[in-house]
């Protein structure tokens, strides 16, 4: 075993390799692995009679693993690294495994070193691995089984003042102890709660994992270092690199808004928004104002709540409000003087009773097959060999991260310019085209240009009037092009790649507005 955690060869192996590059498994402590072994040795110690290890050895393996969080004395994560030194040269990449953090961590303080044990019935077991010489812990307000549930070790009850020993508490209310740091249970008291109630669910209707139409983003400013999909992934960091964010930087304006349209009418209570503050050009807004789409315009939502005071970098920013009815939502952020505003997620919150129906996406898509019709058909003038396939580009389903690979690219093409078509089978009347461009960064950028094409029978033609948004191709969004409408059988879009980059999309949208 390494220093910093197992490795898939034995250090004595003659296999055993140390390299700074991916994905060596000859050497390298890999945290994920780790997690896994003690997680094996949690429930080797809690639930098997032996002698060969104890729980003075789970807190030591669990101590190394939790030093190899951290990087240049700040919190930090990659998918390996050196077991001799802790150093994640050569496995922390640009967007690949820079911030490798795994809930495991989580679950394995709280399941192994606290010791709650899981169980179907009604009752809280605990069997703490933490040692026996520290003279307290304490874990606060875990939901388990709709109640709230707190652990206390206190040898001598002068910490926390609760008194001797281990305890466990519900709700705030203690409901077992025992002067020992060992093995204990209770069942967890009964609840009183309206049955209807009780079932409702939390529900952020802005998240857009599944590469539906609806949510839908649009905003005032684009900025192609931070493109607006980032705002409703799921996800929230407030580190620059890589980004998931959306920030106004070199907007001209004096305020600049971002607005989801959640496909349909959804009960909503409030709005939670992950504001940035970089220190320097990126800083909280001076106000935010929140409004609603009400018979065609803008109204600001009524009885408006903010639950930092003000808005403040780093941490959510709860806007409650009474609940009410909502299709569209318009987050308006008042920049700061020489700074200006930005966020990395937007959860639009409301309580509902499942099963939660999705948004449905808009007719009118000509280009759209699930798969199973003979037309519309995707082509391409050059398809990459890992699974971008063009059909991958009109199945309804928008994905900008590198996986599961839902895109077609032109990876590795031989050529400067490339092709995507569509064939509807029969003449189609159109008029807008959406792009939603792929970058990873690497390989595959956005064009530095493209144009839109019909088939008039016998040859191609460019559309009339062509006006694009935003102008220059930015990936990890929808590129819009409008121009006069036309009757063609095919339509294509050629794209010139960016230097040695290629081109590629993740779904392609033709519509008659």
């Amino acid at each position: 075993m390494a220093p910093f955690g197992p490795s898939t060869v034995e250090r004595n192996d003659p296999m055993f390799l140390l390299k700074k590059s991916c994905c060596w498994w000859s050497g390298q402590s890999w945290p994920y692995a780790t997690s896994q072994t003690l997680k094996a040795m949690a429930n080797l110690l809690q639930n098997y009679p032996q002698s060969i290890v104890n729980s003075s050895d789970y807190f030591e393996l669990f101590k190394t693993f939790s030093k190899t969080h951290r990087k240049n004395g700040q919190p930090y994560l990659a998918e390996a690294c050196n077991p001799d030194t802790g150093s994640f040269e050569g496995h922390d990449g640009y967007n690949h495994s820079e911030h490798y953090f795994h809930s495991s961590f989580n679950d394995l303080l709280i399941t192994g070193l606290v010791g709650i044990i899981p169980r179907d019935d009604n009752t809280l077991e605990v069997k703490p691995l933490a040692p026996s010489s520290w003279p307290y812990f304490a874990l606060s307000d875990v939901p388990y089984k709709d109640h709230l549930v707190s652990i206390i070790w206190d040898r001598d009850g002068s910490r926390y003042n609760k008194g001797k020993g281990l305890r466990l508490f519900a709700n705030g209310k203690e409901i077992a102890s025992n002067p020992e740091l060992s093995q204990l249970s209770v069942k967890l008291p009964p609840l009183e709660k309206n049955i209807i109630q009780s079932n409702l669910v939390g529900v952020n209707y802005a998240v857009n994992n599944d590469g539906d139409y609806y949510p839908r983003l649009s905003s005032s400013f684009v900025n192609p270092k931070t493109p607006i999909s980032k705002l409703i992934d799921g996800n929230y960091w407030y580190h620059i690199s890589p980004p998931n964010r959306w920030t106004c930087e070199g907007s001209p304006n004096p305020s600049d808004w971002v607005s989801i349209d959640l496909g349909g009418n959804r009960k909503v209570h409030s709005v939670k928004l992950y504001i940035l503050d970089d220190g320097k050009n990126i800083a909280p807004p001076t106000k935010i104002i929140l409004e609603h789409w009400m018979n065609n315009n803008w109204v600001i939502i009524p009885n408006q709540t903010l639950s930092t005071g003000k808005p403040m970098g780093r941490m959510a920013n709860i806007i409650s409000f009474p609940e009410m009815e909502l299709s569209k939502i318009r987050i308006t952020m008042h920049h700061a003087e020489n700074t200006k505003g930005g966020l990395s997620e937007i959860e639009i919150w409301g309580d509902a009773l499942p099963p939660i129906p999705p948004p449905i996406n808009p007719p009118g898509n000509i280009a759209y097959n699930p798969g199973n019709l003979p037309f519309p058909k995707a082509s391409a003038s050059y398809a990459d060999r890992f699974g971008g396939k063009p059909a991958s580009a009109i199945d309804g389903k928008t994905n900008f991260l590198p996986s599961p690979t839902n895109r077609w690219t032109s990876y590795e093409s031989p050529n400067p310019t490339d092709w995507l078509e569509i064939d509807f089978g029969s003449e189609k009347s159109f008029n807008k085209i959406e792009l939603a461009i792929y970058d990873d960064r690497g390989g595959v950028q956005p064009p530095t240009s493209y144009v839109v094409q019909f088939w008039d029978g016998s040859d191609w033609k460019e559309v009339l009037s062509p006006k694009k948004f935003p102008e220059k191709p930015i990936g990890g969004q929808f590129n819009q092009i409008t121009f006069s409408t036309v009757k063609a059988t095919k339509v294509r879009v050629v794209f010139t790649h960016s230097g040695k980059a290629r081109s590629g999309v993740s779904e392609i949208l033709v519509w008659n507005d």
